[in-house]
């Protein structure tokens, strides 16, 4: 099976569970494997992080993704994402972000949602800031050894970065918001 072919069988899935049910399918599924640990893969040698959004549109959360990336010493190399949106009936700015992804041939974009794994370029960046909020549901970012410097999982963004770098993302995002990292 190709990446096309997963990302397809991916998106035939979440249409079949339900988005709202996600997670905790995969969690289970993960949690069934023997083991695997569920979720991403992380660097051993770094401490990770989380931070709770009040809502999936707090925009603190997208200042936090790119203090985090800037901040990491370990190069962002490819992105995973799961849009809330696919083709049909998107906003503009939605549309740009759909196209953007979709354009890669790991993607899969159906009516409904879009997903698969892109390469963590400065336009992917921005199409997951125009669709950061309800409609960016989860992405891992991570480096070339497949190790992820942060996981969205809508309302949680956890990261894994060496203490002088969590104290530069503390410093970017001030205080009132770094006094709301916690271990993960």
């Amino acid at each position: 099976m190709g990446d096309s072919d997963d990302a397809e069988a991916v998106v035939r899935a979440i249409d079949e569970i339900g988005i709202d049910r996600l997670t905790e399918t995969i969690v289970t599924a993960w949690e069934g494997i023997g083991g695997v640990e569920p979720g991403p893969t992380w660097p051993e040698d770094e401490t990770i992080r989380r931070f709770e959004l009040s809502d999936p549109d707090e925009a603190v959360g997208l200042d936090v993704l790119a203090a985090v990336l800037d901040a990491s010493p370990r190069s962002p190399e490819k992105a995973f994402v799961h849009l809330g949106v696919g083709r049909r009936d998107t906003p503009q700015h939605e549309r740009f972000a759909v196209e953007t992804l979709a354009g890669h041939t790991d993607v899969s974009a159906t009516d409904t949602h879009t997903t698969g794994t892109v390469p963590m370029t400065a336009e992917t960046f921005d199409a997951l800031a125009r669709v950061y909020g309800g409609t960016l549901v989860y992405v891992v970012i991570g480096d070339a050894d497949g190790h992820a410097v942060l996981e969205l999982d809508w309302t949680t963004l956890r990261f894994s970065l060496p203490p002088s770098a969590v104290e530069t993302v503390r410093e970017s995002v001030g205080p009132a918001v770094a006094e709301r990292f916690e271990r993960a």
